[in-house]
Protein backbone atom coordinates (compact mmCIF):
# COMPACT_ATOMS: atom_id res chain seq x y z
CA UNK A 1 0.00 0.00 0.00
CA UNK A 2 1.36 3.29 -1.11
CA UNK A 3 2.25 5.61 1.78
CA UNK A 4 0.03 8.99 2.23
CA UNK A 5 3.08 10.87 1.21
CA UNK A 6 3.28 9.57 -2.08
CA UNK A 7 -0.39 9.47 -2.31
CA UNK A 8 0.12 13.30 -1.95
CA UNK A 9 3.02 13.19 -4.56
CA UNK A 10 0.41 10.97 -7.36
CA UNK A 11 -1.84 13.38 -7.16
CA UNK A 12 0.63 16.56 -7.54
CA UNK A 13 2.10 14.61 -10.94
CA UNK A 14 -1.25 14.35 -11.93
CA UNK A 15 -2.27 17.83 -11.26
CA UNK A 16 1.03 18.51 -13.09
CA UNK A 17 -0.35 17.20 -16.47
CA UNK A 18 -3.65 18.70 -15.94
CA UNK A 19 -1.38 22.34 -15.48
CA UNK A 20 0.58 21.38 -18.91
CA UNK A 21 -2.56 20.90 -20.70
CA UNK A 22 -3.97 24.44 -20.54
CA UNK A 23 -2.87 27.80 -22.25
CA UNK A 24 -2.82 30.28 -19.99
CA UNK A 25 -4.35 33.80 -21.04
CA UNK A 26 -3.00 37.33 -19.73
CA UNK A 27 -2.65 37.85 -15.79
CA UNK A 28 -5.97 38.89 -14.16
CA UNK A 29 -4.96 42.39 -12.74
CA UNK A 30 -6.46 45.10 -10.59
CA UNK A 31 -9.17 44.63 -7.44
CA UNK A 32 -11.74 43.75 -9.76
CA UNK A 33 -9.87 41.98 -12.38
CA UNK A 34 -10.47 44.69 -14.67
CA UNK A 35 -7.41 43.09 -17.28
CA UNK A 36 -8.91 40.03 -17.66
CA UNK A 37 -9.43 37.67 -20.31
CA UNK A 38 -12.27 37.23 -22.62
CA UNK A 39 -15.35 35.11 -21.07
CA UNK A 40 -15.27 31.72 -21.60
CA UNK A 41 -12.02 30.65 -20.94
CA UNK A 42 -10.19 28.23 -18.33
CA UNK A 43 -9.51 31.69 -16.17
CA UNK A 44 -13.24 32.53 -15.82
CA UNK A 45 -14.22 28.38 -14.96
CA UNK A 46 -14.60 26.77 -18.44
CA UNK A 47 -11.51 24.57 -17.41
CA UNK A 48 -11.28 20.87 -17.31
CA UNK A 49 -11.99 19.12 -14.32
CA UNK A 50 -9.18 18.95 -11.62
CA UNK A 51 -7.66 16.99 -8.91
CA UNK A 52 -9.74 17.35 -5.92
CA UNK A 53 -6.82 18.48 -4.13
CA UNK A 54 -3.48 20.26 -5.74
CA UNK A 55 0.00 19.39 -3.84
CA UNK A 56 2.64 22.12 -3.59
CA UNK A 57 6.33 22.52 -2.46
CA UNK A 58 6.95 26.24 -2.31
CA UNK A 59 9.84 28.31 -1.46
CA UNK A 60 7.55 30.70 0.72
CA UNK A 61 6.05 27.46 2.63
CA UNK A 62 6.10 27.65 6.15
CA UNK A 63 8.78 24.94 6.82
CA UNK A 64 10.03 25.04 2.84
CA UNK A 65 12.18 21.73 2.03
CA UNK A 66 10.17 19.26 4.13
CA UNK A 67 9.37 17.11 1.37
CA UNK A 68 5.87 17.76 2.59
CA UNK A 69 3.56 19.73 0.43
CA UNK A 70 3.12 23.41 2.04
CA UNK A 71 0.26 24.17 0.54
CA UNK A 72 -2.99 21.98 -0.42
CA UNK A 73 -5.63 23.80 -2.94
CA UNK A 74 -9.50 23.19 -3.94
CA UNK A 75 -10.21 24.97 -7.23
CA UNK A 76 -14.16 24.69 -7.02
CA UNK A 77 -16.04 23.53 -9.85
CA UNK A 78 -16.80 26.82 -12.32
CA UNK A 79 -14.15 29.45 -9.86
CA UNK A 80 -14.09 32.47 -12.12
CA UNK A 81 -10.83 34.14 -11.39
CA UNK A 82 -11.91 37.57 -12.92
CA UNK A 83 -15.33 38.15 -11.30
CA UNK A 84 -14.50 38.61 -7.20
CA UNK A 85 -12.08 36.02 -6.54
CA UNK A 86 -11.65 35.13 -2.92
CA UNK A 87 -9.08 33.03 -0.97
CA UNK A 88 -10.11 30.48 2.49
CA UNK A 89 -7.02 30.25 4.09
CA UNK A 90 -7.37 27.30 6.86
CA UNK A 91 -4.50 26.74 9.53
CA UNK A 92 -5.09 23.14 11.05
CA UNK A 93 -3.82 22.19 14.65
CA UNK A 94 -1.72 20.13 16.20
CA UNK A 95 -0.58 16.57 14.92
CA UNK A 96 -2.65 17.99 11.51
CA UNK A 97 -1.57 17.98 8.06
CA UNK A 98 -2.89 20.26 5.35
CA UNK A 99 -3.93 17.17 3.08
CA UNK A 100 -6.13 15.86 6.00
CA UNK A 101 -8.74 18.68 5.24
CA UNK A 102 -9.46 16.83 1.95
CA UNK A 103 -9.62 13.43 2.52
CA UNK A 104 -12.13 11.89 5.29
CA UNK A 105 -9.91 9.32 5.26
CA UNK A 106 -7.71 7.89 8.64
CA UNK A 107 -3.95 8.20 8.43
CA UNK A 108 -4.23 11.47 6.20
CA UNK A 109 -1.13 12.91 7.58
CA UNK A 110 0.65 9.56 8.43
CA UNK A 111 -0.16 5.78 9.38
CA UNK A 112 -0.95 6.61 12.41
CA UNK A 113 -2.92 10.17 12.01
CA UNK A 114 -6.50 10.23 12.83
CA UNK A 115 -9.10 10.89 10.27
CA UNK A 116 -9.39 13.83 8.47
CA UNK A 117 -12.46 15.50 6.87
CA UNK A 118 -13.53 16.72 3.83
CA UNK A 119 -13.49 20.46 3.74
CA UNK A 120 -12.73 21.13 0.37
CA UNK A 121 -16.58 19.33 -0.53
CA UNK A 122 -18.36 22.65 1.80
CA UNK A 123 -16.51 25.33 0.11
CA UNK A 124 -17.98 23.26 -2.92
CA UNK A 125 -21.39 23.02 -1.21
CA UNK A 126 -21.71 26.61 0.29
CA UNK A 127 -20.81 28.06 -3.53
CA UNK A 128 -18.65 30.76 -2.69
CA UNK A 129 -16.14 31.79 -5.65
CA UNK A 130 -13.50 31.11 -3.60
CA UNK A 131 -10.14 28.78 -3.52
CA UNK A 132 -9.33 26.80 -0.68
CA UNK A 133 -6.20 27.01 0.57
CA UNK A 134 -4.52 24.84 3.39
CA UNK A 135 -1.58 25.86 4.77
CA UNK A 136 1.11 23.73 5.88
CA UNK A 137 2.83 24.70 9.01
CA UNK A 138 4.53 21.64 11.37
CA UNK A 139 3.62 18.50 9.82
CA UNK A 140 1.59 16.00 12.12
CA UNK A 141 3.81 17.42 14.64
CA UNK A 142 2.36 18.75 18.93
CA UNK A 143 3.17 22.35 17.55
CA UNK A 144 1.35 25.33 15.72
CA UNK A 145 4.66 26.95 15.43
CA UNK A 146 3.51 29.02 12.14
CA UNK A 147 7.05 29.32 10.08
CA UNK A 148 7.93 32.11 7.40
CA UNK A 149 4.40 33.04 7.90
CA UNK A 150 5.05 34.96 10.54
CA UNK A 151 7.83 36.32 9.13
CA UNK A 152 6.95 40.00 7.25
CA UNK A 153 5.47 39.47 4.28
CA UNK A 154 5.48 35.74 4.84
CA UNK A 155 2.00 35.38 3.79
CA UNK A 156 2.01 37.68 1.02
CA UNK A 157 4.85 35.60 -0.45
CA UNK A 158 3.60 32.58 -0.92
CA UNK A 159 -0.31 33.46 -1.91
CA UNK A 160 1.93 35.85 -4.55
CA UNK A 161 3.88 32.71 -5.58
CA UNK A 162 0.69 30.11 -5.38
CA UNK A 163 -1.42 32.74 -7.35
CA UNK A 164 1.15 33.79 -9.94
CA UNK A 165 3.18 30.45 -10.60
CA UNK A 166 2.12 27.58 -9.46
CA UNK A 167 -1.84 27.63 -10.02
CA UNK A 168 -1.53 29.76 -13.53
CA UNK A 169 -1.88 26.94 -15.09
CA UNK A 170 -4.65 24.73 -13.13
CA UNK A 171 -6.43 28.37 -13.15
CA UNK A 172 -6.01 29.17 -16.77
CA UNK A 173 -3.85 32.76 -16.09
CA UNK A 174 -1.67 33.84 -13.32
CA UNK A 175 -3.74 35.87 -10.90
CA UNK A 176 -1.87 39.21 -9.17
CA UNK A 177 -2.59 39.45 -5.43
CA UNK A 178 -4.59 42.46 -5.60
CA UNK A 179 -6.95 41.17 -7.95
CA UNK A 180 -8.30 38.80 -4.67
CA UNK A 181 -11.63 40.81 -3.46
CA UNK A 182 -11.30 39.44 0.21
CA UNK A 183 -9.40 36.92 2.09
CA UNK A 184 -10.82 34.46 5.37
CA UNK A 185 -8.35 33.47 7.64
CA UNK A 186 -9.34 30.04 9.64
CA UNK A 187 -7.59 28.70 12.33
CA UNK A 188 -8.68 24.93 14.00
CA UNK A 189 -7.04 24.20 17.50
CA UNK A 190 -3.51 25.27 17.25
CA UNK A 191 -4.05 26.66 14.22
CA UNK A 192 -4.19 29.74 15.91
CA UNK A 193 -0.26 31.14 16.04
CA UNK A 194 -0.38 30.87 11.91
CA UNK A 195 -3.81 33.04 11.71
CA UNK A 196 -1.94 35.45 14.08
CA UNK A 197 1.24 35.44 12.21
CA UNK A 198 -0.70 36.42 8.93
CA UNK A 199 -2.48 39.11 10.49
CA UNK A 200 0.67 40.94 12.17
CA UNK A 201 2.96 40.13 9.76
CA UNK A 202 1.67 38.91 6.42
CA UNK A 203 1.02 41.71 4.88
CA UNK A 204 -2.28 40.23 2.93
CA UNK A 205 -4.91 42.37 1.47
CA UNK A 206 -8.72 42.32 2.31
CA UNK A 207 -8.84 40.25 4.97
CA UNK A 208 -11.91 40.58 5.65
CA UNK A 209 -13.19 37.74 7.86
CA UNK A 210 -11.62 35.75 10.99
CA UNK A 211 -12.47 32.50 12.12
CA UNK A 212 -11.67 30.67 15.81
CA UNK A 213 -12.52 26.80 15.79
CA UNK A 214 -12.00 26.13 19.36
CA UNK A 215 -8.75 28.32 18.77
CA UNK A 216 -8.38 30.80 20.98
CA UNK A 217 -5.08 29.37 22.82
CA UNK A 218 -3.15 32.49 22.45
CA UNK A 219 -2.43 35.78 20.79
CA UNK A 220 -5.47 37.25 22.46
CA UNK A 221 -4.21 40.65 21.56
CA UNK A 222 -3.07 39.90 17.89
CA UNK A 223 -6.70 39.24 17.80
CA UNK A 224 -8.50 41.92 20.14
CA UNK A 225 -5.90 44.51 18.00
CA UNK A 226 -7.38 43.40 14.30
CA UNK A 227 -10.53 43.98 15.56
CA UNK A 228 -9.70 47.15 17.56
CA UNK A 229 -7.79 48.90 14.87
CA UNK A 230 -10.28 48.09 12.77
CA UNK A 231 -13.61 49.03 14.48
CA UNK A 232 -15.19 51.24 12.18
CA UNK A 233 -15.13 48.26 9.42
CA UNK A 234 -17.23 46.03 11.15
CA UNK A 235 -20.72 48.22 10.48
CA UNK A 236 -22.18 48.97 6.74
CA UNK A 237 -19.06 49.72 3.99
CA UNK A 238 -18.99 49.50 0.63
CA UNK A 239 -17.38 46.03 0.50
CA UNK A 240 -19.89 44.85 3.60
CA UNK A 241 -18.66 44.76 7.52
CA UNK A 242 -15.57 43.33 8.66
CA UNK A 243 -16.19 39.51 10.24
CA UNK A 244 -14.92 38.13 13.11
CA UNK A 245 -16.45 34.51 14.41
CA UNK A 246 -14.95 32.39 17.72
CA UNK A 247 -16.61 29.26 18.50
CA UNK A 248 -15.55 27.56 21.35
CA UNK A 249 -16.54 24.46 23.43
CA UNK A 250 -16.43 23.73 27.05
CA UNK A 251 -13.73 21.22 26.97
CA UNK A 252 -11.07 22.60 24.34
CA UNK A 253 -9.86 25.54 26.69
CA UNK A 254 -10.51 28.00 25.25
CA UNK A 255 -13.85 29.07 26.53
CA UNK A 256 -12.28 31.56 29.26
CA UNK A 257 -9.98 33.57 27.03
CA UNK A 258 -12.90 33.38 24.86
CA UNK A 259 -15.41 35.22 27.13
CA UNK A 260 -12.43 37.06 28.33
CA UNK A 261 -12.32 38.55 24.55
CA UNK A 262 -16.10 39.16 24.01
CA UNK A 263 -16.41 41.55 27.00
CA UNK A 264 -12.93 43.36 25.51
CA UNK A 265 -14.38 43.21 22.01
CA UNK A 266 -17.90 44.55 23.38
CA UNK A 267 -16.76 47.04 24.97
CA UNK A 268 -14.79 48.38 21.60
CA UNK A 269 -17.43 47.93 19.47
CA UNK A 270 -19.48 50.13 21.49
CA UNK A 271 -16.77 53.26 21.93
CA UNK A 272 -17.02 52.97 18.04
CA UNK A 273 -20.69 53.32 18.34
CA UNK A 274 -21.97 50.00 17.18
CA UNK A 275 -22.91 48.20 20.54
CA UNK A 276 -25.25 45.45 18.15
CA UNK A 277 -22.42 44.23 16.41
CA UNK A 278 -21.96 41.55 18.68
CA UNK A 279 -23.38 38.18 19.05
CA UNK A 280 -22.39 36.91 22.74
CA UNK A 281 -24.26 33.43 23.85
CA UNK A 282 -22.25 31.65 25.97
CA UNK A 283 -25.20 28.86 26.34
CA UNK A 284 -23.66 25.75 24.58
CA UNK A 285 -26.46 25.26 21.84
CA UNK A 286 -25.75 24.59 18.11
CA UNK A 287 -24.97 27.71 16.21
CA UNK A 288 -27.74 28.59 13.91
CA UNK A 289 -27.22 30.51 10.60
CA UNK A 290 -28.80 33.67 11.82
CA UNK A 291 -26.44 34.01 14.63
CA UNK A 292 -23.88 34.62 11.60
CA UNK A 293 -25.75 37.74 10.62
CA UNK A 294 -23.98 39.80 12.82
CA UNK A 295 -20.52 41.22 12.55
CA UNK A 296 -18.62 39.57 15.33
CA UNK A 297 -19.62 36.51 16.79
CA UNK A 298 -18.80 34.81 19.98
CA UNK A 299 -20.38 31.23 20.64
CA UNK A 300 -20.38 28.33 22.72
CA UNK A 301 -20.80 24.77 21.06
CA UNK A 302 -21.97 21.47 22.07
CA UNK A 303 -19.73 19.46 19.85
CA UNK A 304 -16.46 18.17 20.56
CA UNK A 305 -13.12 20.09 19.76
CA UNK A 306 -12.22 17.94 16.93
CA UNK A 307 -16.00 18.17 15.10
CA UNK A 308 -15.83 21.89 14.29
CA UNK A 309 -14.28 23.02 11.23
CA UNK A 310 -16.39 19.79 9.69
CA UNK A 311 -19.41 20.76 11.30
CA UNK A 312 -19.80 24.42 11.05
CA UNK A 313 -16.65 25.93 7.96
CA UNK A 314 -19.57 26.11 5.23
CA UNK A 315 -21.65 27.89 7.51
CA UNK A 316 -18.99 30.75 8.48
CA UNK A 317 -17.57 30.59 4.52
CA UNK A 318 -21.53 31.50 3.71
CA UNK A 319 -21.72 34.22 5.71
CA UNK A 320 -18.49 35.93 4.95
CA UNK A 321 -19.47 38.02 1.47
CA UNK A 322 -17.74 36.39 -0.73
CA UNK A 323 -19.33 36.33 -4.30
CA UNK A 324 -21.09 32.99 -5.93
CA UNK A 325 -19.85 30.83 -8.38
CA UNK A 326 -23.17 31.17 -11.52
CA UNK A 327 -24.71 28.57 -12.31
CA UNK A 328 -23.93 26.97 -15.52
CA UNK A 329 -25.33 24.96 -18.04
Amino acid sequence: MSSPVASAALVAALASGVILSIDSPATVSGARGRDAPTKGTACDGARPPLAHALFFELRSGAFPGTGHPDAAVHVPPGFDATERPGLILYLHGWRGCAAAAFSSDAGACDDAGAAGVDLASQIDDSGVNALFIALETRFFAASGEPGQLAMPGGGRDLIRELLSERLAGPLGCPVALDAIDRIAVVAHSGGYQGAAGLLTLGDLPRVSEVVLLDSLYGADDTFAGWIEHRSRRFGPGPSGPLHFVDLYTSGGGTADPSRALARRTRDALTRAAMPNAVFDDDAETDLLPTMLGRPVVFKRVPLPHSALPGAYLRAVVEAAGFSRIPSRP
